[in-house]
């Protein structure tokens, strides 16, 4: 957009303020040393008012779906507080415990964030005289993102659980394991066809490291 002159300046039009507005460059080039006349001054005027509108309203919109956003997540936070309270009475977060919450409720689903506190608190939360101890409280909230990770990963990839399993079988039966490569070579063979139990079977039929890898390789290739 340039600024364009009602009265062109080539006929005594000045740069007042009433005597300009906005137009396209094509329209500003085409019109030369010509007057713009009341109806395409009208018009113009009336083109930028509804893009000013339209432009005002999506503005709102925007505005008002980021408040919205902003409560639920108000919400979601303070109902997941209020269940960690439930899971771990007396016990509750802390102003640092909440900021942590507000990050897995950004990463992860509310009700996964909900069943992963329910799942760390049955495993790890220890009990004296009916009340849960502070410190298993404590050491069960350091395991709820590693519960929520591992339930995403399970959603994402069901067959991992068997991968992890075939690596503890190489990890118990060899004096040297090196797990991630194993893993990786694990997924790399199953993305390229191979069945569990199959796998399952190399992993105990092999006897050492080195020959595991250089059956995988040949299993993968056949």
């Amino acid at each position: 957009m340039v600024v364009d002159h009602i009265e062109p300046v080539a006929k005594g039009g000045t740069n007042d303020i009433l005597n300009l507005i906005t137009s396209c460059h094509s329209c500003n080039a085409g019109k030369s040393d010509r007057r713009l006349s009341d109806t395409t001054v009208v018009q113009k005027r009336q083109e930028q008012l509804e893009q000013l509108q339209e432009r005002k309203e999506q503005l709102e919109m925007m505005m008002n779906w980021q408040k919205e956003l902003l409560s639920l997540e108000d919400t979601a936070l303070d109902e997941a507080a209020d269940y960690w309270t439930a899971l771990t009475d007396p016990y509750s977060l802390n102003d640092q415990g909440r900021v942590g919450l507000g990050k897995l409720l950004r990463k992860y689903d509310l009700q996964d964030v909900l069943e992963s506190m329910r799942i760390a608190v049955d495993k790890h939360v220890e009990y004296k005289e009916g009340k849960p101890t502070q410190e298993s409280v404590e050491k069960a909230w350091k395991y709820v993102p590693r519960v929520a990770n591992m339930k995403k990963v399970d959603q994402e990839k069901p067959h991992i659980k068997d991968l992890l399993y075939i690596r503890g079988i190489l990890r118990n039966r060899f004096s040297y394991c090196d797990e991630q490569k194993a893993l990786e070579m694990l997924e790399d063979a199953y993305d390229a066809g191979a069945s569990i139990e199959d796998l399952k079977k190399l992993a105990k039929r092999s006897r050492n490291w080195s020959q595991w890898q250089y059956d995988m390789d040949e299993y993968i290739e056949t």
